[in-house]
């Protein structure tokens, strides 16, 4: 497997685990609500409040940040390094 392939595989694998998390977030807030007290929670719960990705936490953490312009010349010197040497 090249590099390119995985690291293309590796985002599929990351959008699919947050497409699922949506999923199950959208179903834990639909049941939190059903048994919801308004008057202790006034304010409906939403799909957000229970997927982990959708924080502004997660949001700067470094396996989610983008690449530096630095990592995407190191990335791409590596590929042409790789390619040269393997064709």
């Amino acid at each position: 497997m090249t590099f390119w392939e995985y690291a293309n595989y590796s985002k599929h694998l990351r959008f699919e685990d947050d497409r699922r998390w949506w999923h199950t977030a959208s179903l834990m807030s639909l049941h939190a609500n059903m048994n919801r007290d308004s008057k202790k929670q006034p304010r409906p719960y939403k799909p957000e409040d229970f997927h982990p990705y959708a924080s502004e936490h997660h949001k700067k953490a470094k396996f989610v940040r983008e690449f530096s312009e630095e990592d995407k010349e190191l990335t791409l010197s590596w590929a042409q390094k790789l390619k040269e040497k393997y064709g």
